[in-house]
């Protein structure tokens, strides 16, 4: 645990302490703050004329597919660029706790933003009435669902020697997971393939979160996802001593 906490706290720091990271959370809450608000197509929070963040967490798969490539292109392949991995693996810290403190420190981070968009239900609480389980279940929802994003681009970046071959193959490993369950790419392959195929798409699992409904089914698949990629990773932090 001990070994888990340092390496936590060292890419916490990271985080906290580097112009990228304020730049992430503040692109990140401006965007998809400005998306609810004024959205695209008349689905704005002012056009709907409701005072519900069901359209809020509407936004957060789309967009996480182009943030969460950037929280965690670096966590391997800065490591493999400056040589510092080999210096890593030679500590007498076990495989899965440099995994676990990596994973751990981006979900926190990206939690920690996430958290940050509290005004948003408040402003909603003050001109109208709230549905707090809704807004519950979609902060859980996001929480997972970033989770399970990050945990995918971990693997991904320990494949790759510089960050923007790490970027590049995250957003689009977070792409394909996202088309699988959407519907007009479900219809084309029919009833009988579409059910199988949106099983295994993080984004379709979001949707029982984001209106409001908390399935055990979807907060399992979300952690079984999550602990076979850091297993995988394990695996491939192994191949590489």
């Amino acid at each position: 645990m001990k070994n888990i906490q340092t390496i936590f706290k060292k890419e916490a720091y990271t985080y906290f302490n580097t112009p990228i990271g304020y730049i992430f959370a503040s692109f990140f809450l401006v965007l998809i703050s400005f998306l609810f608000f004024y959205g695209l197509g008349g689905n704005s929070f002012w056009d709907l004329k409701v005072s519900s963040m069901e359209q809020y967490f509407l936004w957060i798969p789309m967009l996480f597919i182009i943030f969460i490539p950037a929280i965690t292109m670096r966590l391997w392949a800065e490591e493999e660029k400056s040589g510092t991995i080999e210096v890593l693996l030679t500590l007498p810290i076990k495989d899965y706790e440099v995994v676990i403190g990596k994973f751990l420190s981006a979900w926190f981070f990206l939690i920690f933003v996430i958290l940050c968009s509290i005004l948003v239900p408040i402003t909603i609480l003050v001109l109208g009435t709230l549905d707090f389980g809704l807004v519950f279940c979609g902060y859980i929802g996001s929480f997972f669902l970033g989770g399970a994003y990050i945990s995918m681009g971990l693997v991904i970046s320990s494949l790759t020697k510089d960050q923007i071959s790490a970027f590049m193959l995250t957003l689009l490993a977070c792409l394909l997971t996202f088309l699988m369950g959407y519907q007009p790419i479900l219809q084309f392959f029919g009833n009988t393939i579409s059910g199988g195929i949106a099983f295994f798409s993080l984004s379709q699992h979001f949707e029982s979160f984001r209106m409001g409904v908390f399935d055990p089914r979807d907060f399992y698949f979300y952690m079984s996802f999550i602990l076979f990629m850091i297993s995988l990773n394990v695996f491939i932090l192994r191949g590489k001593k």
